[in-house]
């Protein structure tokens, strides 16, 4: 009679325990399950962080399972791909949207986006490659001195719409710079050509200053009655003075010195030129000298 009640008993604690793992697999597999459909409807709704997070449960329900796996993976690629593109690393994008979309049995959604991304990032380096091309042949012409050529070839990317996109906004502050490079350039071929022409313009006037003084109009009397130094008329007090300070005859005379020096010609500026390449040197905090070579030789 004993030994029916342990057989009787081992069988009760077999369906038992039997029927507690079969529960708990039928359960374990309905979240597994329940995590890849979530992680495929985040994928959709373009939440990867959640996807990812979805993908990992499902792996701790199937330890090793080979399709969470590749779901979880190929995920994390793309979001690699999407970050590398953000930060204009194209070439490193291009790698991780070509995995994501060679990837078998995963999910048709990511190769479909990264099919169309790749597909971008081709274009995009095309047109880096083009636009370099365009910005090194500026740099030649500003190089040259061709400032006017030079921002005419920079128009090329400016009027180029695409240009203004943040996958080439490196190459974009680059060609900003050099415009107003170009522009600083050719301002200061307009001032030495003015400097030249009114040096020459005084050098014929004071011959003949006095047998033509007879002859001049009331304003024209005027004018050279605020005539204040050689090519000065109307020079306002701010147009004299540095940080506040007014420029004095000294520092004029010291400034023609180091103009001469550097390879300038002081001798065809004026005062108010000297004081004007002061400022102008002051303005982009470097020295006379430099500015002289850059700008006035």
């Amino acid at each position: 009679m004993k030994k029916w009640v342990w057989v009787v008993a081992t069988i009760v604690v077999a369906l038992l325990i039997g029927g507690y793992a079969y529960s708990n697999h039928h359960a374990t597999a309905k979240e597994y399950q329940a995590a890849m459909a979530n992680g495929r409807t985040a994928i959709e709704s373009k939440h990867y962080t959640q996807a990812e997070s979805y993908f990992q449960n499902a792996l701790k329900r199937r330890l090793n399972d080979k399709t969470a796996q590749r779901y979880l993976t190929q995920t994390q690629r793309y979001v690699a791909g999407e970050n590398a593109l953000e930060a204009r690393h194209f070439s490193t994008a291009e790698n991780h949207y070509v995995a994501v979309k060679n990837t078998g049995n995963g999910s048709s959604v990511l190769v479909t986006r990264a099919k169309a991304r790749y597909k971008q990032v081709k274009g995009i380096k095309a047109n880096v490659k083009q636009f370099k091309q365009i910005l090194s042949k500026a740099q030649g012409e500003n190089k040259a001195l061709n400032y006017g050529q030079s921002n005419t070839t920079l128009d090329e990317l400016f009027n180029n719409t695409k240009f203004r996109q943040s996958y080439y906004k490196d190459l974009y502050d680059q060609a900003l710079a050099l415009r107003k490079a170009n522009n600083a350039g050719q301002t200061s071929e307009t001032s030495s050509a003015a400097s030249s022409s009114s040096s020459s313009a005084d050098s014929s006037s004071s011959t003949t200053t006095s047998s033509s003084s007879a002859s001049l109009t009331s304003s024209e009397k005027q004018a050279a009655k605020n005539y204040s130094g050689s090519n000065e008329y109307t020079v306002t007090q701010s147009q004299k003075e540095i940080d506040g300070k007014t420029i004095t005859a000294q520092q004029i005379a010291a400034a023609r010195k180091t103009i001469d020096a550097a390879g300038g010609n002081a001798s065809a500026m004026s005062d108010q030129d000297i004081r004007v390449a002061m400022q102008q040197a002051n303005k982009k905090n470097i020295s006379l000298s430099k500015y002289t070579h850059q700008y006035l030789e």
